[in-house]
């Protein structure tokens, strides 16, 4: 486990979620004697260039001496190793320069190691579907935004276990936790942290305002990062931020973090109260979302509901949608699974729905949406928010068993014989008799 400078000595509750994590996914994570910083790529590679190599690979030599491939959870780390990996592969004589000054250590760095941020291993070795059936409390509900930092992708091809500029294996995970990922226009922008680094720290701010700002005009309830470097940005620097406004602030967390949550790690073993922009205002979000969740569950098919929102054929079949450019099926379904009941029900777009079952008929997963709109109703009746008109039909087919009454006259008129007598009156003392027969 290669934790790299900053985790240890500024986020140590970021190290604390990523044990806990591994362990409880069958890791036993092995710390390493005579590891030192990979070396960071702004301030040392740009100095000095044969340190910079020679420290990486001095490194990567100390991992090889244990026989293990090397996970480190720190972007820069990351790409810092790959890219050495990749450049020492085909400049040989760097390589032998190099291995003459490691011999000094009794070290040999041959290039062999595996290296893996803890991100890719995630997606690649242990996989979401995996990691989807190791979650007890899912982030149902909730709107995360997910900025992979640049050196979790770059440079390729040293890195290549994803798109550098259209990645989703990230966010793929975050589904696994069960939740909503935001697009934003800025994803894939940095987070501008190393500008902190060189003086400039305006300007690194005002990247942090820019990127924070984005998201949360997506509505994101929170940020998810692979990187110790971007955490300090978004976190520490935003309550800087925070401090010259009246803004409330975005959580954010390390991956490992959410995973943990996810597991149902209580916040406080994790240390979350250690963050400087809190973070109870999205655990307390997250919670109502969960009895919402709950809720649903009793009348709704959940994965039903998720399936028809993304889909989202319905909104071209129905014929009310074809005339009425406001009735959008998929946007009440959204809606719902947001944790809008009440305003769903309120709304006179549930009573569209003519239930002709067309949604149904073309639907490829033969799911519709005419079933979700009979139980939208039903609670809608229930809850006394059904419109005057289907209450009092409602009432009158109660009370009567019928729904309109034979025009007698109008059959003798065309010469129709009278029909057997109705069973209405059987109907109704049915109806109003308690089930059970109580």
């Amino acid at each position: 486990m290669f934790w790299g400078c900053t985790i240890p000595a500024r986020f140590p509750f970021i190290e604390k979620a990523t044990r806990l994590t591994l362990r409880e996914l069958g890791v036993d994570p092995v710390d390493v004697a005579g590891f030192t910083c990979c070396p960071e790529t702004t301030l040392v590679r740009a100095a000095d260039e044969e340190a910079y190599y020679a420290t990486a690979a001095r490194n990567l030599a100390v991992a090889e001496r244990q026989g293990l491939p090397l996970l480190t959870p720190c972007n820069g780390c990351y790409s810092t190793f790959k890219t050495v990996l990749s450049d020492l592969k085909v400049d040989w004589r760097r390589k032998q320069a190099i291995n003459r000054r490691l011999a000094q250590s009794g070290l040999v760095f041959s290039g062999d190691v595996d290296v893996w941020h803890l991100v890719e291993w995630l997606s690649e070795d242990l996989g979401p579907a995996a990691l989807s059936k190791r979650v007890v409390k899912p982030l149902w509900g909730m709107r995360v935004a997910v900025h992979h930092g640049c050196h979790l992708l770059r440079p390729s091809p040293a890195v290549r276990w994803d798109s550098p500029t259209a990645p989703i294996k990230f966010e793929q995970l975050v589904r696994a936790l069960g939740g909503t990922v935001v697009d934003y226009q800025s994803k894939m922008a940095c987070c501008g942290n190393a500008l902190d680094r060189v003086g400039e720290r305006r300007a690194s701010l005002d990247m942090c305002r820019h990127k924070l700002s984005d998201m949360s005009d997506q509505g994101a309830d929170a940020l998810v990062v692979s990187c110790p470097s971007c955490f300090l940005q978004f976190d520490l620097n935003q309550a800087t931020l925070l401090r010259e406004s009246s803004a409330t602030g975005l959580p954010v967390f390390y991956i490992t973090e959410l995973i943990a949550l996810a597991m149902d790690f209580a916040p406080g073993d994790l240390g979350l109260h250690m963050h400087r922009v809190p973070v109870a205002p999205f655990l307390d979000r997250w919670s109502a979302r969960l009895e919402h969740r709950a809720a649903l569950t009793r009348t709704f098919n959940l994965s039903e509901l998720q399936t028809c929102a993304s889909c989202r054929a319905c909104d071209a079949d129905c014929p009310v949608a074809q005339t009425n450019e406001e009735f959008v099926p998929s946007a009440i379904i959204t809606q719902l699974l947001a944790g809008d009941l009440d305003a769903v029900l309120d709304r006179p777009d549930v009573w569209h729905c003519l239930d002709c079952l067309t949604c149904y008929e073309r639907c490829h997963s033969r799911l519709g949406m005419a079933d979700v709109f009979q139980r939208l109703k039903r609670l809608a009746q229930e809850r006394g928010k059904a419109p005057a008109s289907a209450r009092s039909n409602y009432e009158l087919f109660i009370s009567t068993g019928m729904l309109g009454i034979r025009r007698k006259a109008a059959r003798e008129k065309l010469g129709l014989a009278e029909l057997p007598v109705d069973g209405f009156s059987e109907l109704s003392a049915l109806l109003a008799e308690p089930e059970g027969g109580e």
